[in-house]
């Protein structure tokens, strides 16, 4: 027997959704954390041969190592 799904009522009003969503686009675009290419395994302080950070002489966390940390250094280096 088919049982029909009830629909989820938003909690928040259209207007104050679409505010919501603005505002968290406007903050991961200007927060510089957020971009991809700023990331550990392009970090100067990153060691290949040992895997962890030389800065803090620790393996970060996956999301460190993904999304970047305050602690981040551009290398001079061209990657490519």
């Amino acid at each position: 027997m088919y049982k029909q799904p009830k629909p989820i009522i938003r909690a928040v009003p259209h207007g104050d959704l679409f505010s919501t969503i603005n505002d968290s686009i406007r903050k991961y675009i200007t927060n510089s954390n957020n971009h991809p290419f700023q990331n550990c395994l392009n970090c100067k302080h990153w060691s290949f041969e040992k895997d962890l950070c030389n800065k803090f002489g620790a393996r970060p966390p996956t999301e460190i190592i993904v999304y970047s940390c305050s602690a981040y250094e551009d290398g001079e280096e061209i990657p490519f």
